[in-house]
């Protein structure tokens, strides 16, 4: 069993690749990535990957950015 932290991530999908967003996030599953959300209309998906593979998650085509979402709260 890996002791490797994983993150709640949420990637980028650029404007040319919308309407394959469905294949970037499969591309992003066979990476290592748990995909929980695609969301077209926004160019994000969302799931989980361990922080070893965020880098790589980067070099996927269409991927503009890899970020670690944070939670909000509102004060």
């Amino acid at each position: 069993m890996s002791d490797e932290h994983v993150e709640q991530i949420i990637v980028t999908v650029d404007d040319q690749h919308r309407l394959e967003i469905q294949s970037v996030a499969t591309a992003l599953q066979s990476m290592g990535m748990q995909v929980n959300n695609v969301l077209p209309g926004t160019g994000i998906i969302t799931g989980e990957a361990s922080q070893s593979r965020m880098q790589e998650l980067k070099s996927v085509s269409g991927v503009v950015d890899v970020e670690v979402d944070q939670e909000m709260q509102a004060i």
